[in-house]
């Protein structure tokens, strides 16, 4: 009876003990403490990982006032500039977000249903072979809404597998001053690469199908794709500092991106994402961005609802819509799904870029880490970065 009691004993000892940690670790702290814990933990990622050169962030919530922008590190490994918070940056895959978002501007226009078949648009010699499934072709059945929510089938030239020579990532690895036009990265997916499966059949993350949405809307607006960004996005949105990397007059100069330990900002290889990617921008371009499709002041709630139909499953917990994906933390880890924590969604890059909303409490996270290895990490550090904001005590 006595070791009962001592056992009992000890188990509310432990159980206090971890309460109490719970208490300290979670209780309220001010805005200025907020902000100096979240500079600190960037801080001490870019000192201890040498992937990175630097970390931007940009936390703006219309529900709690709170509007701070980080930035710690240097312009790039070889640098003693520091990098600062209007530094810009290559945003990756964000640039299929607003891909997307030009091809929801056509659609409110009536120039355009999404539904309609790419082959309006494209010939049968950009067409050949990329959806050839069990020898029967299938490009005649393939739309605009497939190539944007990567249902299409069709191969990726950037992480997919191939069937003969080496991967892509291997290629520019090996040669980082490889310049490459959209018509070669489409050749490389058809010399190289099969469909996955049929159109509609299946989700598969590809930027052969952004190239393709590309091709598209320059034949449609009768123009180059950059002159496109400039004259429906940039301009319209004021994102004076954002341009479309190698396609225009200004002289490229970015932060650090890193991968496989080499910095690509002044190699030409980063030619390789084109309408998948390849604007270079600012945080606030970003925010102003996400700002206006939220507001409803780009898009008619008709067609965002379309982009923001996250019906296709990328992995347990991340979904995906139209150019853009979205996180539900409860199913991405048992521990998240005992926190308040809310989930996010928006334009998210490789190399630990995004431009994120939390709709439930109005707050934008807009966020470069520049560096391939921060694909996954880069969500994870905001996961940690959010822990210690959803902790700032409100007025």
């Amino acid at each position: 009876m006595i070791n009962v009691k001592r056992s009992l004993f000890g188990i509310i000892i432990v159980v206090g003990i971890v309460f109490c940690v719970f208490v300290i670790i979670n209780r309220p702290i001010s805005k200025a403490a907020v902000s100096e814990e979240i500079k600190t933990r960037l801080t001490k990622i870019v000192e201890k990982d040498e992937t990175l050169s630097s970390a931007l962030l940009t936390i703006y919530s219309n529900k709690t006032g709170y509007f701070e922008q980080f930035a710690v590190g240097t312009k790039n490994q070889y640098s003693e500039l520091p990098v600062q918070i209007d530094s810009p940056y290559h945003s990756a895959s964000i640039g299929k977000t607003i891909c997307a978002t030009v091809f929801g501007i056509l659609a409110d226009e009536g120039k355009i249903n999404l539904n309609d078949k790419i082959s309006s648009w494209l010939d049968d010699d950009i067409l050949k072979g990329l959806f050839v499934v069990d020898g029967t072709d299938y490009s005649d059945q393939v739309t605009l809404k497939h190539l944007l929510s990567h249902t299409s089938g069709i191969g990726d030239y950037f992480e997919g597998p191939v069937k003969s020579g080496k991967p892509m990532l291997e290629i520019i690895s090996s040669n980082p001053d490889l310049l490459f036009t959209p018509e070669e990265l489409i050749a490389f997916t058809r010399e190289n690469q099969i469909p996955v499966g049929k159109p509609g059949q299946q989700f598969y993350y590809s930027d052969t199908g952004y190239i393709l949405l590309g091709f598209i809307l320059e034949a449609i607006e009768e123009k180059p794709y950059s002159a496109i960004l400039e004259d429906r996005i940039f301009q319209p949105l004021g994102m004076t500092e954002s341009y479309f990397m190698f396609y225009n007059d200004k002289p490229t100069d970015i932060i650090g991106i890193y991968m496989n330990e080499i910095d690509f900002s002044n190699k030409n290889a980063l030619s390789i994402d084109w309408a998948g990617g390849g604007v270079v921008t600012t945080m606030n371009d970003l925010l102003t961005f996400m700002m206006a499709l939220e507001n409803g002041t780009i898009l008619s709630d008709d067609v965002y609802s379309q982009m923001t139909d996250f019906s296709n499953i990328y992995t347990k917990g991340i979904y995906y819509g139209m150019g853009m994906m979205y996180f539900d933390f409860s199913e991405l880890s048992l521990l998240l799904k005992l926190s308040s924590m809310t989930d996010v969604y928006g334009g998210v890059g490789a190399t630990g870029t995004y431009m994120l909303y939390d709709k439930e409490k109005d707050t934008y996270f807009i966020a470069n880490f520049g560096s391939l290895d921060y694909g996954e990490k880069g969500l994870e550090e905001l996961v940690k970065i959010r822990m210690i904001y959803d902790r700032m005590n409100i007025d």
